[in-house]
């Protein structure tokens, strides 16, 4: 039973055959570098948990990103460490900590992301051979 066009229920049919794979005009290239910039920070610091322990200050978190990616690979666990933003009124607040601040700093800096996403499938029907 079809609707009238009219209807405000009518949902009309769509062909999902004829679909095309378009990549996203967003997506970083490989290698390209991303900043994380928060309003109101004048710049950010690499904190030890928990002794809170400021080992190195920044302008931008992408002078951040090879150092704390050095600091991890030198021997030091993710877990121990803090990215945190720093306000002109002397506010601060943590933009990431720990094992996710490893896996950001990383795709950041323009390393490959750990678990790429599978290739896209062809929406074109496969038929067996001999099935025809």
């Amino acid at each position: 039973m079809k609707l009238d066009p009219d209807d405000e229920f009518f949902i009309p049919e769509i062909d999902f055959s004829n679909v095309e794979w378009r990549p996203n005009p967003f997506a970083r290239k490989p290698g390209e570098k991303t900043e994380i910039c928060i309003d109101g920070a004048v710049g950010y610091s690499l904190r030890l948990i928990p002794s809170n322990k400021i080992l190195a200050r920044f302008e931008s978190t992408l002078e951040a990103w090879p150092v704390i990616i050095d600091t991890i690979e030198s021997g030091r666990s993710p877990r121990t460490l803090s990215l945190d933003w720093n306000g002109r009124d002397g506010r601060s607040g943590s933009v990431s900590a720990g094992p996710r601040l490893e896996g950001f700093a990383r795709i950041n800096n323009g390393e490959p992301h750990r678990y790429p996403s599978p290739p896209p499938r062809s929406s074109q029907k496969q038929v067996a051979e001999g099935a025809a």
